[in-house]
């Protein structure tokens, strides 16, 4: 065998290895959606939202994306405020969570919702509501 083959076969070798021990990021649950909630259906158990993913431009116009989210009886419901002076992370006007519920969630809200795998429809496992301040 010759030098050339024997480099060959360690570095494929060497990328198959790395290949396999990369993270595997496709999944669901790692999965976040961001953007602007268009409505809540309570009784079904759904909230719509509306944002900018996957970027897409049609005749120069960017292109919204709406999905349909399922809400379960676990997903938490989190809003975040900012602090009007040093959070308890020690950043002054960092984020600070405050429990929420589903009722408190309204059209207009911006929102990013972590996805968890419940069935064969996207469910939201928490959301985290902020509405932008004036200033």
């Amino acid at each position: 065998m010759s030098r050339a083959s024997r480099i060959r076969i360690t570095l494929l070798a060497g990328l198959l290895v790395g290949l396999l021990a990369m993270p595997q990021w496709s999944s669901a649950q790692d999965a976040k959606y961001s953007g602007t909630v268009v409505s809540v259906d309570q009784p079904a158990g759904t909230i719509v939202v509306e944002g900018m993913g996957p970027w897409q431009v049609k005749n120069g116009v960017t292109q919204f994306q709406r999905r349909t989210i399922a809400i379960g009886p676990s997903t938490e419901f989190v809003r975040l405020e900012r602090a009007s002076g040093p959070a308890p992370s020690g950043w002054v006007g960092d984020f600070v969570e405050r429990d929420a519920t589903e009722q408190q969630v309204k059209p207009g809200d911006w929102v990013t919702v972590t996805l968890s795998t419940q069935g064969k429809r996207p469910t939201a496992a928490r959301v985290d509501v902020w509405e932008p301040s004036e200033s």
